[in-house]
């Protein structure tokens, strides 16, 4: 079998690959839903799910900082990356190395799934990845219905809503304050759930913003994802304090959340899109 990956390289798979290394938390996450968890001899720090599955496998340091010699001495035939969690010099260097390397940058909800059936033809559990994929179908239809009874039920009341998509700021950093701006998976799970997400057409994916440029866009909610960046209670008051009048601080409506939720693509994707409906709802 042969996989193109989003830098262009081509790699060719006789079998299945038996000495894996996931460079990606949510591709080992994945791995083991689809019943391939047994291939994998390395994992970074952050892959950290599912607990206590991953703790048998072998470190290989970070997403940022893998150790490349430890990685060779494994002698893996195959290693999954992402190209926005992984460095290209690392990459480079593992192909260097005569090591395969499958890249890979879903930036959408339906691109994660179609990962999950990837994977299983890699990894010939095409019957599991299908499972999954049919869950993630029908939650995404769950999700598409509820919006349509959302916006009938709003051309029924006396004053409607100008818009049944409520607008939605994510966070992922503070000092300084960072938001999720274009093409990225998390903004698509917004967009997906039903909310506004207003930094879609940023000409960046992540971005530094003063916290009056926030203000000014008067979200309707402003999430709270637990991953990077744990936020804390006094980071919420920091906005309940300094803009009372801001929308979302008016209805009650700064929400911290599952950042795996919210970040991960694969295997998580049905549950996520569960999970994080309140977190953008109304």
């Amino acid at each position: 079998m042969r996989f193109a990956d989003v830098t262009g390289q081509v790699i060719e798979l006789a079998a299945p690959p038996r000495r894996v290394i996931s460079l990606v938390p949510s591709v080992t996450e994945t791995l083991f839903a689809i019943g391939a968890g047994a291939s994998l001899v390395g994992r970074t720090r952050y892959c950290v799910s599912p607990d206590p599955d991953v703790r048998a496998i072998e470190r290989v340091g970070g997403t940022k900082d893998p150790d490349l010699q430890r990685i060779q001495a494994l002698n893996p035939d195959l290693v999954l990356a992402n190209r926005e969690e992984n460095r290209k010099p690392d990459v480079e260097a593992l192909r260097a190395r005569g090591i395969p390397i499958y890249v890979e940058e879903p930036v959408t909800v339906v691109e994660g799934l179609e990962t999950v059936s990837r994977l299983g033809q890699m990894f010939a559990v095409e019957a599991a990845a299908d499972a999954i994929v049919r869950r993630g179908a029908q939650a995404l239809s769950d999700v598409k219905a509820r919006r349509a009874d959302l916006e009938a039920q709003n051309a029924l009341k006396l004053t409607p809503r100008k818009s049944v998509r409520p607008r939605v700021v994510a966070f992922i950093w503070k000092d300084p304050w960072m938001v999720v701006g274009s093409r990225t998976f998390m903004g698509d799970m917004i967009e997906t759930l039903g909310g506004e997400h207003l930094f879609r057409s940023a000409a960046q994916r992540y971005f530094t913003v003063e916290p009056d440029e926030v203000a000014a866009a008067n979200p309707d909610i402003l999430l709270f994802p637990d991953e990077p960046y744990a936020f804390s209670e006094p980071d919420l008051n920091f906005w309940l304090e300094r803009f009372p009048a801001l929308s979302a601080v008016r209805h009650s409506r700064l929400r911290p959340c599952s950042g795996q939720d919210l970040a991960w693509y694969g295997a998580r994707i049905p549950g996520a899109l569960a999970r994080l409906q309140p977190a953008v709802a109304w």
